[in-house]
């Protein structure tokens, strides 16, 4: 299966983590620690000599994971999950067609080529470990329920702007809620994956039941693909937990990872001249750190940038509980019914979205004279550069042109013998260093 490395331009410049790990494999532990100082940036020297001969090495996560397995250094444990279920959003078995990778990819593709190079496969592809698909299942909570349900009411404005196609949403909400959003647009935004990491059961990110999700939704999403057009609007769909700070080296796996979103430039070539970042509440003021100067370079090159809390969207009083049982028209069938949060909480209300946020073109969307009268007001959000642990770690003389970690940031300590083979790793071995498998893993 093609890997988004090989198609996505902006990082071809980037030295890959499947190169690093084979250049680690050639030279040895002589040269094990240099080599990890070239994979990430600002890294310095993470190595430290042992009594036996072996020495500690930071090595990167995902990387080591498959080399040693996807659960490497805590095989004895299992995966914990909130909100584990036996069936999909349609109250079916069918989830189980899109337990393999390639199936669940398939599921959740784009239907609009140009988006396709910011696909991440990188987490699906981790059902391809037998063992953690043995553990993986549909997973659905009630704030993916709240989640699908203000998705349901972004889908009214999405049908009715006459220009969704110009407009990228970025949804940086917690991974499962996230994908219930996406699945919610699936019939009219084009859903773009960038979970760039494993699940592991002591991981920092919880990713397994991001992708739980997004099994819970497969036969859903797969199904809306077909009412798609090529006019989608697509919705970049993130885990707001990817950067999540105050990590326990001793007791936690650090899986976390940054996000990769289109170049100023490219968007301009795909004439997208909006960009919607879609956040949790009004409590979130600033995109965050790992999106900075990417949002900061689309606002210099034009690019409007507005951010939409997603709590703006509520349930309408006057409507019954769950009475979306035609999913907003969305021709779906499914056991799981949704009440549809619109903007302002009404769809009296709604339209006044075209007024605040100036990055879809309404139809039939009365003058805001004839509109009730609201006290909601846009997002006065206007990305701007800022220090962060990010700040200039790009290579290749742009922004987002292989962007670096800081050190420390999705490695892990771990034991290496003087052929440069792992003998342990520390995670939940409280700062001890627990045996390495001693298994290979091409990913």
């Amino acid at each position: 299966m093609k890997t988004n490395e090989q198609d996505a331009p902006w990082w071809q410049q980037m030295l890959t983590r499947r190169e690093a790990n084979k250049t680690i494999a050639k030279i040895g532990i002589a040269t094990l620690a240099a080599a990890a100082t070239v994979g990430v940036v600002g890294c310095g020297d993470d190595s430290e000599d042992f009594d036996d001969g072996s020495t500690e090495v930071q090595q990167d996560a995902l990387e080591l994971q498959k080399k040693e397995g996807w659960n490497a250094g805590s095989t004895d444990k299992q995966l914990t999950f909130t909100g584990k279920t036996g069936t999909d959003s349609q109250g079916s078995m069918d989830w189980a067609n899109y337990n393999t990778s390639a199936a669940l990819l398939k599921a959740w593709g784009v239907k609009n080529s140009a988006w396709q190079p910011y696909v991440v496969p990188t987490l699906v592809q981790a059902l391809d470990q037998a063992s953690l698909k043995g553990q993986i299942g549909p997973v659905f909570t009630p704030a993916m329920r709240e989640a699908y349900s203000r998705g349901l009411g972004m889908r009214e404005i999405l049908q009715k702007s006459k220009n969704p196609e110009t407009t990228m949403i970025v949804v940086d909400i917690p991974g499962p809620e996230a994908v219930a959003y996406a699945a919610a647009l699936a019939d009219v935004a084009d859903p773009v994956i960038t979970f760039d990491n494993w699940p592991h059961p002591l991981g920092v990110v919880k990713s397994h039941e991001t992708l739980g999700a997004m099994l819970y939704y497969a036969a859903e999403v797969s199904a809306k693909a077909a009412k798609r057009t090529d006019k989608a609007a697509g919705a970049l769909v993130l885990d707001a937990n990817r950067i999540v700070s105050n990590v326990d080296p001793d007791t936690q796996f650090d899986n976390r990872y940054l996000a990769k979103v289109p170049t100023a430039d490219k968007l301009q070539a795909m004439k997208t001249t909006n960009v919607l970042y879609a956040v949790s509440d009004k409590g979130v003021t600033a995109e965050r750190d790992d999106l900075n100067e990417d949002f900061a370079a689309y606002k210099e090159k034009g690019i409007n940038v507005s951010m939409i809390a997603l709590s703006d969207f509520t349930p309408d009083p006057n409507e019954k509980p769950d009475s979306a049982a035609s999913l907003a028209g969305s021709g779906t069938t499914t056991t799981t019914h949704h009440t549809v949060y619109h903007y302002g909480g009404s769809p009296f209300f709604s339209p006044w979205f075209f007024y605040h946020y100036p990055v879809f073109i309404g139809s039939g969307i009365p003058a805001a004279s004839r509109l009730p009268a609201t006290s909601m007001r846009g997002s006065t959000y206007s990305p701007a550069r800022r220090p962060t642990m990010f700040s200039g770690r790009t290579v290749g003389g742009g922004s987002g042109v292989g962007k670096q970690r800081p050190s420390g940031f999705g490695r892990v300590s771990t034991r290496v013998d003087g052929t440069g083979r792992t003998t342990g790793i520390r995670s939940g071995s409280s700062g001890s260093y627990g045996r390495s498998s001693g298994r290979g893993y091409s990913g």
